[in-house]
C-alpha cells in the first residue's frame, strides 16, 4: 500500500505544479515556454527525490510504469495500481490547481478576471487537428519513447541521481515538446483533465493516448533486450 500512496503522492504533486504553469502561460500569460519546461523538470525532480525511494524509484506517469512492466522489474499487478494510484493522484492534484486559480481570478480586482473558468479548463488540453494528426503522434511517440528510456535507464543504472537525470531530461524534452504538440509525453496528462471538462475535451485525445502507450510498450521492448531483473 505504500508504494501506491507514494505514486499517487508523486503524481499529484507533479500535476499541481504542471497545470498550473500551463494555465498560467495558456490562460492568463503570466509565464513563457522557459518556466513550464523548468516547472516540469523540477516537479518531477522533486516528486522522484521526496517518493521514489518508496516506489520503484518513482514512476508518475503510465508509460514509465507499462515500460518498467515489460523489463519485469514489477508485476503487472503493480503496474496496474501504479497507474490506478497516478490517475487519482493526477486528477487530485490538478483539481487543487484548478480550485486555487479559478477562486483567485474570481476575486482578483485586474484582468485577469476577464479570464473564465472555462478558458481555464480548456487551456490544460493537447491540441491538435485533422491535418497536424499524424505529426502529433510522430512527436508524442518519439518524445514519449526517449522520456521512458532515459527515466526507466536512470532509475536502474544510477538511483541515486535518478530524480536529477529524469528532470533534466524532462526539461529538455518539454522545451522541444510543448510547441509542437503541447508537450503531454504522459497518459495522465491527457486523462485528468478530462475529469474536469468532459465536454470540452478535444476529439484528437486518442492520438496522444496511442502515441504514449505505443512509445511505452517500445521502450520496454529496448530495454528488455538487455536485462531482466527480477519483479518486485
Amino acid at each position: 500500500m505504500r508504494k501506491y500512496l507514494a505514486e499517487f503522492l508523486g503524481t499529484l504533486l507533479f500535476m499541481l505544479f504542471a497545470g498550473a504553469s500551463i494555465i498560467y502561460l495558456t490562460a492568463f500569460n503570466f509565464a513563457q515556454i522557459f518556466d513550464i519546461m523548468l516547472t516540469f523538470g523540477l516537479a518531477l525532480m522533486t516528486s522522484m527525490f521526496i517518493w521514489g525511494p518508496w516506489a520503484n524509484g518513482g514512476h508518475f506517469n503510465p508509460a514509465v510504469s507499462i515500460g518498467v512492466a515489460i523489463t519485469g522489474q514489477i508485476t503487472w499487478k503493480t503496474c496496474l495500481g501504479y497507474i490506478v494510484a497516478q490517475l487519482l493522484g493526477g486528477i487530485t492534484g490538478l483539481g487543487f490547481t484548478i480550485a486555487g486559480i479559478n477562486g483567485l481570478s474570481n476575486i482578483q480586482k485586474s484582468a485577469s478576471q476577464n479570464i473564465s473558468t472555462t478558458q481555464i479548463l480548456s487551456s490544460l488540453h493537447p491540441t491538435s487537428s485533422d491535418l497536424l494528426a499524424p505529426y502529433t503522434f510522430g512527436v508524442e511517440l518519439v518524445l514519449t519513447f526517449f522520456l521512458v528510456l532515459v527515466v526507466l535507464l536512470a532509475i536502474q543504472e544510477h538511483p541515486r541521481l535518478s530524480p536529477v537525470i529524469a528532470g533534466t531530461f524532462l526539461t529538455l524534452t518539454m522545451f522541444t515538446a510543448f510547441p509542437l504538440s503541447g508537450g503531454a509525453l504522459n497518459p495522465v496528462r491527457v486523462i485528468a483533465p478530462i475529469f474536469y471538462t468532459s465536454n470540452q475535451a478535444g476529439s484528437f485525445i486518442w492520438i496522444y493516448l496511442a502515441a504514449q502507450l505505443l512509445a511505452a510498450v517500445l521502450a520496454g521492448g529496448v530495454l528488455r533486450i538487455f536485462y531482466r531483473p527480477k519483479q518486485a
